[in-house]
């Protein structure tokens, strides 16, 4: 069951964010994670919300792969500092 980590959100701190990303594309990948988009949301389909202006879609193999990374303690430095440099909204969505 393949798990989609989605993430959405607004950028608060630039210089935060520039040094946690390539910190974070290394230890999504060694927890056999892989981006599959980062960028500013294109269009809004439906709904009142208006979501933060940027998204991302992280693919892993399983639901326990994604949990475990998102838990893990080479994640936690970067999670933390993430939570400094955005403001986010995040979820997991799996395949059957």
């Amino acid at each position: 069951m393949t798990a989609y980590v989605h993430i959405n959100l607004r950028v608060i701190d630039p210089v935060i964010q520039a040094n946690l990303a390539p910190r974070f594309k290394v230890a999504l990948e060694e927890a056999g994670g892989k981006i599959l988009h980062f960028g500013p949301v294109a269009e809004v389909l439906e709904g009142d919300d208006k979501p933060l202006p940027f998204a991302g879609v992280f693919e892993f193999p399983t639901l326990t792969q994604a949990l475990e990374f998102y838990n893990s303690e080479k994640y936690a430095p970067i999670k933390a500092e993430r939570r400094q440099a955005q403001q986010a909204k995040m979820f997991i969505v799996t395949t059957d």
